[in-house]
């Protein structure tokens, strides 16, 4: 087995996951709204974006399109997100942050960059320049294993789709289930 996929390899991408995940969202200052982590991880993702789909909203929480309705039903009402129909295809329905919800992002990252210098106190200063370093060798890494996984993901839908429309084309009655 390589060493990024042993039990410590694996450990270690969880304690990054969760530590961090606890760093942001305790730096957080939510400005008196009550979002779930989901919902705070939807408007972080989209704020990077132009817009989504609704699938792919799914996708990057890690849920079903039916949860990710309901996240963004909540966040279309509080007015941070906003539902448009594709020019190409009517029946695709994007999302985007409204004004609200970009000026929420950027108050919310500002806090957790302040919050950060406290909390990061801890570290002298070279421990402080290693750990920047490290978190920006690290994150270009992530995104890329991210697109891979999307991307293989994809693949094998649409693999199993191409054998049940070969198979329902052929008299074949059985069905393929994925299940990701």
């Amino acid at each position: 087995m390589e060493r990024w996929a042993d039990d410590d390899g694996v450990q270690a991408l969880f304690e990054i996951f969760t530590t961090s995940q606890r760093l942001i969202l305790k730096s957080m200052d939510y400005q008196g709204v009550r979002f779930t982590k989901y919902q705070i991880y939807l408007l972080i993702v989209l704020s990077r974006k132009k817009s989504m789909t609704m699938s792919q909203a799914a996708a990057s929480l890690g849920c079903s399109k039916e949860q990710a309705t309901r996240l963004v039903a909540a966040l279309v009402d509080a007015g941070f997100i906003e539902r448009l129909h594709s020019e190409e295809n009517r029946k695709l329905v994007m999302i985007r942050l409204t004004k609200e919800g970009t000026a929420f992002v950027c108050w919310e990252r500002m806090m957790v960059q302040e919050k950060l210098k406290t909390d990061l106190g801890c570290f002298d200063q070279k421990e402080r320049q290693q750990f920047f370093d490290l978190i920006r060798q690290l994150a270009p890494l992530l995104r890329k294993a991210e697109e891979y996984q999307e991307k293989t993901r994809r693949e094998f839908e649409h693999e199993v789709y191409r054998k049940n429309i070969d198979g329902a084309s052929a008299g074949g009655s059985e069905e393929t289930e994925v299940v990701r």
